[in-house]
């Protein structure tokens, strides 16, 4: 013992940031070190030698020391001068209190922890956690409700006691299954914190909450909660955003554990909050890598489950059947479940919506490095079958079309098939259309009508139906020599009808069929049977007049349709 006290005086803070540094390398020095310190700095202010890392190396090994007085009273002088240590030393001091027992403490460092925080320490929800529960918390919060809470805001509240009362609200909430006023807790949180960081890891713990109901009740809590947060004041971006980010959890938690049915309520929930979840991530870290694809894809797919064919389409739709962009790119797999799930949606809708859904496949609308389009071909010619079977003609045609213009390979059989049930059931409009394009794609390359050549070269594997349409284009690019000839001209238009790989009695009832298709056209044509030439083929001759009369009866749409 000594009867002088050996502390530094004014102008002396190197000797004394110096002997703490010294005095910290030696356990037997320690309580010296603090009491140096605090000597010299109850009496002077920080100047050009003091040094945070001595400061802080003081505070950790009082701490590791068990040294707790002495502890509050280092942070007791540095907070005179807004000196506050790291939210990792604050969090090893408190639970060092809470481990040891040593409760006579929590006042004196509840107090000092409400000065740190109002000086700018950021308290982390580790933080939170450690001390949230210890009754000198509960009696400084008076956990009534957020808005007993903000009442008090008048006096210094630091954000971190607050997150802390709702963190405590929340649990509350939880045990007694009240989701509307877990909504007031979640609003209120959004409306009073200014860290996004703190915001988004107690909605974690929301989802959390949100998710505890067991599989077995039908109720959805995410509903009751998002209907109360919209109530209030959940148009500001902060609140729609992170409502949007724990719906995106739970939507995919519901979809991985095939709860389907909450899973559908929950996109609902979302679409009737006008959200776009498509746009926004989860809450949980194995979440971050669900592109935007894979999320529509997820809520096409719990419709679909759920039985609602009509609610995968609309969430399809509302969407834009959206796969990637620059700012939103997606994986093969994303692009494979999407395939998956289209395919399966294809089977359960209307023959018009299936064409839909088969037309914004992968790689279709927009082309892919990851995708070959001409997988798809076999898919819709499936549906092109069905359709011309079922006698669906439009959606067969537009089916058609839509294949020809993404170059998808069509069965010819069936074109054929469909031409003629356009033609047997006057729906010439739409078979007029579906012979000029598939003529215009290369599908019926032996057709032959070039503008000024009097003859015509079809195959002989058309049918009536094809042969009438070949019989009108062939008059209408040649309607300028066809009128101009005079009335009792002797010139007349030829056919030629090529053989094909066809048997002998095949290209035979296709002479038939030519006469016969020249009865189908109105005005009737006149077609007759004139010779075999060298090549064996049968030679036809199409009456100028006959030609004349069909051309003036029908000129206003001829031209139009064959020669532009």
């Amino acid at each position: 013992m000594c009867r002088f006290q050996h502390v530094p005086v004014e102008g002396d803070e190197k000797f004394c940031i110096e002997r703490v540094s010294q005095f910290i390398k030696n356990p037997m020095c320690l309580q010296k070190a603090g009491a140096v310190f605090i000597g010299y700095y109850q009496n002077n202010p920080p100047g050009l030698y003091f040094s945070v890392p001595v400061f802080t190396s003081l505070l950790w090994a009082l701490l590791k020391a068990n040294m707790l007085s002495d502890v509050l009273s280092v942070l007791g002088v540095s907070l005179a001068y807004k000196i506050v240590p790291d939210h990792e030393f604050l969090l090893a001091l408190f639970k060092v209190v809470r481990e040891k027992g040593l409760m006579g403490f929590i006042h004196e460092l509840m107090q000092l922890t409400l000065k740190m925080a109002n000086e700018g320490l950021v308290l982390s929800l580790d933080w939170l956690e450690c001390v949230k529960n210890s009754p000198e918390l509960q009696h400084l919060l008076r956990p009534n409700s957020p808005t007993s809470v903000s009442a008090n805001h008048d006096a210094p509240f630091p954000e971190c006691l607050k997150l802390a009362h709702s963190i405590v609200e929340i649990e509350l909430c939880t045990k007694q299954e009240d989701w509307r006023w877990m909504g007031k807790v979640f609003t209120y949180i959004c409306q009073s914190s200014t860290h996004p960081n703190n915001v988004e890891q107690i909605c974690g713990r929301i989802a959390i909450a949100l998710l505890s109901e067991s599989k077995g009740k039908l109720s959805l809590p995410f509903a009751a909660f998002a209907e109360t947060v919209c109530q209030s004041e959940g148009k500001e971006p902060m609140i729609k955003s992170f409502l949007g980010r724990i719906g995106v959890s739970l939507m995919l938690r519901y979809h991985k554990t095939h709860q389907w049915a909450k899973g559908q309520r929950v996109v609902e929930v979302l679409c009737l909050s006008k959200i776009s979840f498509s746009t926004l991530k989860g809450l949980f870290g194995n979440e971050d890598g669900a592109s935007r694809c894979s999320l529509v894809t997820v809520a096409t797919e719990l419709f679909l489950l759920s039985g609602s064919v009509e609610g995968a389409l609309n969430t399809l739709r509302e969407n834009q059947w959206f796969l990637s962009s620059h700012s939103w790119p997606c994986e093969p797999a994303d692009l494979d479940n999407r395939s998956h799930v289209l395919m399966r949606l294809a089977e359960k809708t209307s023959h018009r919506d299936t064409l839909e859904v088969l037309s914004n496949l992968p790689g279709i609308k927009e082309p892919s490095d990851m995708i070959n389009v001409s997988r798809h071909s076999p898919v819709f010619n499936s549906h092109l079958q069905v359709c011309v079977d079922r006698q669906i003609l439009p959606v067969a045609s537009d089916t058609v079309d839509f294949m020809f213009s993404k170059n998808l390979a069509v069965d010819q059989s069936v074109l054929h098939i469909l031409l003629h049930k356009l033609g047997k059931q006057n729906l010439w409009l739409r078979a007029r259309e579906v012979f000029r394009h598939s003529l215009s794609v290369g599908y019926y390359n032996g057709v032959s009508a070039p503008s000024g050549f009097m003859t015509l070269i079809v195959p002989c594997r058309l049918g009536e139906v094809e042969l009438a349409l070949t019989f009108e284009m062939f008059i209408a690019v040649n309607a300028t020599a066809v009128l101009q000839l005079p009335e009792n001209t002797t010139s007349c238009l030829s056919i030629i009808l090529k053989r094909t790989q066809s048997g002998e009695s095949e290209y035979l009832s296709a002479g038939s069929r030519l006469l016969s298709a020249a009865c189908i056209p109105q005005p009737k044509l006149t077609v007759h049977y004139t010779a075999v030439n060298s090549s064996q083929e049968q030679v036809f001759t199409l009456d100028i007049s006959s030609a004349r009369r069909w051309l003036r009866h029908n000129h206003l749409w001829a031209s139009e349709v064959w020669t532009h």
